[in-house]
């Protein structure tokens, strides 16, 4: 059975790893949504992710975009030391490159190390929102949400169900007919979505994924993938609706809020890339706080 190396020996990323995986994040729950299963497993062929273990910590080395990148350790042995290992290695090998998704509290220490320097990356910036406020849509904060949310309620003939595997083959169907509609494998962006969306789908039971679906007029137009992060907080890794009917994606955010979500107070609904749009609809849902990431670098 395959498993995770010393440094400087590397394997690839694949579903051969992710008891291994999973058994350090249960141990060491992520801050970020960039290290939760779901996101290192999905996107760990767009970022050609190999695995190593660093004074018995996991970091991942990744290539995008033309950068060379570590994640955050896995783990908490030597946090300095690993930082330090990890960014002498790259800078060795590839002459340049960084540790990427560090959540503010391992930044702030790394900071106060006189070996490194930090840049916040606002892009990356997950949004936190409080679960029952999505819920309930309260106040007039809220006002245009739930009243979209009741419009599309008394328009559409719908119903909601929980994602459960005997409805991945339909949600698969209709990604793909959306992406064909759209284009998508045509936009690096959208394609490595596509792929993501592909990945969690046909892995949703071995991620112990869960989530749910919008059945309007007898076919599924709205899908939802959620994961826990860890004790009080869960992950949105995707939400897709059809928005030939209007208030869909406020209907699915705030059914998923209602019955998948309950079991927790919070839910991290991932980053905005730096798309103008994205970023005022999420901002538009009122977070309670913004969970900072972080560049680091040799200084």
């Amino acid at each position: 059975m395959k498993s995770i190396p010393g440094f400087p020996k590397f394997i690839k990323v694949d579903f051969t790893l992710l008891k291994e995986v999973e058994k350090a994040l249960e141990a060491f729950p992520p801050a970020v949504s960039s290290i939760t299963s779901g996101n290192i497993f999905c996107y760990r062929d767009e970022t050609a992710l190999k695995a190593t273990r660093v004074f018995g910590n996991i970091v991942l080395l990744g290539f995008y975009k033309g950068l060379h990148f570590f994640t955050q350790p896995i783990g908490e042995n030597k946090t300095e030391e690993t930082a330090f290992t990890c960014l002498k290695y790259l800078k060795e090998t590839t002459g340049s490159g960084r540790l990427n998704y560090i959540p503010k509290k391992m930044a702030e220490r790394l900071k106060a190390d006189k070996r490194f320097v930090a840049f916040p990356d606002r892009n990356g910036f997950d949004y936190v929102y409080d679960v029952s406020e999505l819920a309930g849509l309260p106040g007039e904060k809220f006002h245009d949400k739930k009243n979209l949310v009741n419009q599309f309620k008394k328009k559409y003939s719908h119903e909601y169900k929980p994602l459960n595997k005997h409805l991945i083959s339909q949600c698969l169907d209709i990604e793909e007919e959306w992406c064909r509609l759209r284009n998508c494998m045509e936009d690096v962006s959208t394609a490595a979505e596509n792929t993501c969306i592909y990945e969690l789908l046909t892995h949703f039971d071995e991620l112990r994924l869960f989530g749910g679906v919008l059945v309007v007029d007898g076919k599924i137009q709205a899908f939802t993938i959620l994961q826990r992060m860890n004790a009080d907080t869960a992950v949105t890794h995707i939400e897709k609706a059809n928005t030939e009917f209007k208030g869909i994606y406020q209907a699915i955010n705030n059914y998923a809020a209602n019955n998948e979500l309950k079991p927790f107070s919070f839910v991290n609904r991932e980053e905005d890339l730096g798309h103008a749009g994205l970023r005022k609809a999420k901002l538009s849902y009122n977070p309670v706080r913004l969970e900072e990431k972080y560049h680091v670098e040799l200084a």
